[in-house]
């Protein structure tokens, strides 16, 4: 099953995808819902991200092909993306004007379902609501000379999800890639994770309680690509679906 968060006439509402339709939902996918009679072309509506979640973690250094001259970290390493840096599918990921280097990075991101606090690792998976596409977004002057990643990763625009929360799907085996302008930049395979979603969730949760609609960044893999003015940049996760946004300069 896949959810939306779309809006349609000025009206935001949450639905379930059926092929080319999507049919509103009474509340959300964090809820007790009902499907109800109102569907709507996906060609009518306007796609928003998925969710607004209070709170964004992602990996750094998961994939052995991203580790560079790095050592392997011996525990999981998450930072945080603040709620401000999230945009949805179509939304324009803007180059700030000092930034310097802008790497688009291609994601897989896990939907947290339900109040998630110190589980441990077998019992992870069942806090998930489901699965997203990510683009982790990353000034690499500002996080290489910063004391602090805030704005390497945090910048207006800097987390684009989309464009829909997928149930069901086996997230430790799923390809991931990533395309500027219809040129393939990134391919993986959640399988390569060095550490594994149930790892994470477990991890984290010890100290940091996920809320429904939080999500985590699992993190990127070999050598993701620069970002110009003008490029279009496109996010694919199979079983989900292409995550797309336009970029652009400041000013």
């Amino acid at each position: 099953m896949k959810f939306a968060r779309y809006e349609f006439q000025g009206e935001v509402a949450y639905g379930i995808v059926e092929g080319d339709w999507v049919r509103r939902i009474s509340t959300t996918p964090f809820a007790e819902y009902e499907p109800t009679g109102t569907r709507h072309r996906l060609a009518e509506v306007r796609l928003l991200a998925p969710c607004l979640p209070s709170k964004v973690l992602a990996m750094a250094l998961n994939y052995k092909s991203h580790l560079g001259t790095y050592q392997a970290p011996k525990q999981p390493e998450p930072f945080l993306k603040a709620p401000n840096s999230v945009i949805g599918p179509g939304d324009t990921i803007v180059l700030p004007r000092d930034a310097g280097r802008v790497d688009e990075e291609a994601e897989l991101v896990v939907v947290i379902g339900r109040r998630c606090r110190k589980v441990p690792p077998a019992d992870a998976l069942g806090y998930v609501l489901g699965y997203t596409c990510g683009n982790d977004v990353s000034g690499r002057p500002w996080q290489r000379g910063d004391m602090q990643w805030w704005r390497a990763k945090s910048s207006d625009t800097f987390c684009s999800i989309g464009p829909f929360i997928a149930t069901g799907l086996d997230g430790s085996r799923l390809d991931i890639r990533a395309r500027i302008n219809g040129r393939e930049v990134q391919r993986g395979n959640s399988s390569e994770l060095l550490y594994d979603i149930p790892t994470l969730i477990s991890f984290i949760s010890q100290v940091v309680t996920l809320e429904p609609g939080d999500m985590v960044f699992t993190g990127t893999s070999g050598t993701p690509a620069e970002l110009h003015d003008g490029d279009t940049v496109e996010v694919e996760v199979e079983g989900i679906g292409t995550l797309l946004n336009p970029v652009r300069a400041e000013g």
